[in-house]
């Protein structure tokens, strides 16, 4: 079910939103000309997005059919060729998606070329130039890409991650919260999300309470005798799903250390079969929790005495450094406290009262700031980042008289009645921009006052008649 619900249907969605709009977002705009560019009168302005050319895209393990397909559908709608390397983790995937590109049963053949491999054949295609690059993954790889792309100039788009904090204050609903929490965490490939809750900075008035909430969700979500044998056709213990590897199972679990306390879970791992139980910990800023994206089912609760502590914690342990979160998530009722967190705390994107469904929105951009990303992608936004926008200016006037007064304002020579000419015109805008915004109220005014002349008008026609 969760690739369907995660990875199948949402991608659809996307297939048909571009397929739908994209003779709209093809289209040649017409821009406004200003001053002085319109002194040869007729004149066009014009925008008009055109491919950038060769794109090469690198995708990750953790969503692989969602974040290979939608930079790949949004390269090629934007008209541009593809060079396309999966990770080489998840086998299954990389290998179905390989035979499906390359079959020219669904595309031209001439228009995605796959190169699978691994570190090694990544380094590389990076040394070759291409005209964009997408990366998804982890920031020390996004950095290696960044730098390789940088040595062609090459535009770059990446989509990295981070540690998203979650916001809960006195404020917020706290059983829906915890049970929101806890379905985001695990439920979403269990933590191995770029997008996933990383940690929770709860008020202490309010924290016993969520804690207790958030137990009991984990309880009723993931029960712990859904841990015993492989109960999904992928080997998935109930609805926890596995590491990606070995290694990554053995990297999350060493995160939980004495420097944070237990306070749910952490008795069942299976590393050796990649299975991380859902975790809860208490944790500080000293904690190794704390150091690193988690990306696994581990949650880690900062305790706060307020709201204000909470926002600080964050500023001074992580946007002071650069390291902005992908995700900002936040719990609270009050709308006056959504606006402070959101105002204080910089962030790719961000949630309020709900976690990681918001990355499903095609409608919105998602992509990072700071540490966690350059760029942005989805729908029209994928498009744009993936095309070249070029301004044209059309001009239909080809006088070279004199009389004409743009070839006598703007040709040599040059003297103080020109000179005051130009600066005559170029205040223009400054006098009748202002008149733009009551041109609303203009609409329904001026037609009142034509119609009351008119009306008085024929008032005084018919005096005349009568006085004749």
């Amino acid at each position: 079910m969760y690739a369907e619900a995660f990875e199948l249907t949402g991608m659809l969605g996307r297939i048909s939103y571009a397929k739908s709009n994209l003779r709209q977002w093809m289209a040649t705009q017409s821009v406004p000309t200003p001053f002085p560019v319109n002194l040869n009168m007729p004149v066009q302005s014009q925008l008009t997005p055109y491919p950038r050319g060769v794109a090469l895209i690198i995708s990750p393990w953790n969503l692989p059919i969602t974040l290979t397909l939608t930079p790949l559908l949004e390269a090629i709608a934007a008209g541009n060729v593809c060079v396309l390397k999966m990770s080489e983790k998840c086998v299954h995937t990389t290998s179905l998606l390989t035979e499906l590109l390359s079959s020219g049963k669904y595309l031209d053949q001439r228009v995605v070329k796959v190169v699978n491999g691994e570190a090694e054949e990544a380094t590389e295609l990076l040394r070759h130039r291409f005209d964009v690059v997408s990366y998804t993954g982890g920031e020390k790889v996004g950095r290696i890409v960044n730098e390789a792309a940088a040595k062609h100039l090459t535009p770059t788009l990446l989509e990295l991650g981070g540690k998203n904090p979650v916001f809960v204050t006195k404020n917020a609903d706290i059983a829906c919260a915890a049970m929101r929490i806890a379905w985001g965490k695990v439920t979403g490939n269990a933590g191995q999300l770029c997008i996933s809750p990383d940690y929770c900075l709860v008020e202490a008035s309010v924290k016993e309470e969520f804690v207790e909430a958030l137990c009991k969700a984990m309880d009723e979500f993931y029960p712990v005798s859904s841990y015993s044998g492989n109960n999904g056709d992928d080997g998935s213990r109930g609805d926890v799903g596995k590491m990606i590897s070995v290694e990554h199972a053995e990297r999350v679990v060493s995160m939980v250390d004495s420097t944070c306390n237990v306070i749910y879970g952490g008795k069942h791992h299976d590393t050796k079969e990649r299975f991380v139980a859902p975790t809860i910990v208490e944790a500080t800023a000293d904690s190794t929790v704390m150091k690193d994206e988690i990306f696994g089912p581990i949650l880690a609760i900062v305790t706060v005495p307020d709201l204000d502590s909470a926002i600080e914690y964050v500023q001074t342990n992580f946007s002071s450094k650069g390291k902005h979160p992908l995700n900002l998530y936040l719990f609270t009722k009050s709308k006056k406290e959504q606006q402070q967190i959101m105002n204080a705390i910089p962030s790719g994107t961000c949630a309020v009262n709900d976690v990681i469904k918001h990355s499903a929105n095609y409608y919105v951009p998602f992509g990072g700031i700071g540490t966690s990303g350059l760029g942005a992608y989805y729908g029209k936004f994928g498009f744009d980042f993936f095309s070249h926008y070029r301004g044209s200016l059309i001009v239909k006037n080809h006088s070279t008289s004199k009389l004409d007064p743009a070839v006598w304002m703007l040709f040599p020579p040059y003297n103080d009645k020109k000179l005051f000419a130009f600066r005559s015109l170029s205040k223009l805008p400054l006098i009748f921009g202002p008149l733009k915004r009551i041109a609303p109220v203009a609409k329904v005014l001026l037609p009142v006052a034509l119609g009351g002349l008119l009306f008085w008008a024929g008032i005084m026609v018919e005096r005349l008649k009568y006085f004749g």
